[in-house]
């Protein structure tokens, strides 16, 4: 049930990164001003490749996210009180999301399903690097290009979804006691 309910949760993250990346200059802007084939390929390929990776990004973010909330509760020694927050678990999320995301468009190059040298093409950059320095760095940058529409992904959605994130957080803990100080005269 859990497993389901993450699912879910990952198919709306997955849907709302797919917007808001989309949002962005590329690729539902080349495709709706070119259409057709440029120096990225064919466009609409390019596009559902982009907007798909987004999908997949969420639904396996989810599922991943869920399980390391609920290794990290089953590891807490005694009890404390649920402090993850609708916006940091959120957040969390969607970040992890953005991770998976570029893990995937770098494989989606890597493999050719993108064709290889366009504009945006990260691993153009990064084989084209001349500096020790610059490799690491074109590497983490290409990763970190989706933490911003997946930033924003997790705050509008954190108010809808966060909900269930904490409810997943909080699962299985006793409910908080509350304890008053009497004093005795």
């Amino acid at each position: 049930m859990i497993f389901l309910r993450l699912l879910g949760v990952g198919a709306a993250y997955g849907v709302g990164f797919m917007l808001i990346k989309s949002l962005f200059p590329t690729p539902i802007a080349l495709l709706i001003l070119q259409g057709g084939q440029s120096s990225e390929g064919n466009l609409t390929t390019l596009a559902l490749v982009y907007m798909g990776v987004g999908l997949l990004a969420g639904l396996i973010a989810a599922p991943l996210f869920g399980g390391i909330l609920l290794l990290r509760r089953g590891t807490e020694g005694g009890y404390t009180p649920p402090s993850g927050s609708r916006l940091t678990l959120s957040l969390a999320l969607a970040l992890l999301m953005g991770l998976i995301s570029g893990l995937l468009t770098l494989l989606a190059y890597a493999t050719g399903i993108l064709p290889p040298g366009g504009v945006l093409d990260p691993l153009r950059l990064i084989r084209s690097s001349n500096f020790p320095t610059g490799t690491p760095l074109l590497v983490a940058w290409t990763l970190a290009r989706d933490l911003l529409p997946a930033g924003l992904t997790g705050l509008f959605l954190s108010p809808l979804s966060g909900a269930t994130l904490q409810r997943l957080y909080a699962a299985g803990r006793p409910p908080e006691q509350k304890q008053y100080d009497w004093e005795e005269d």
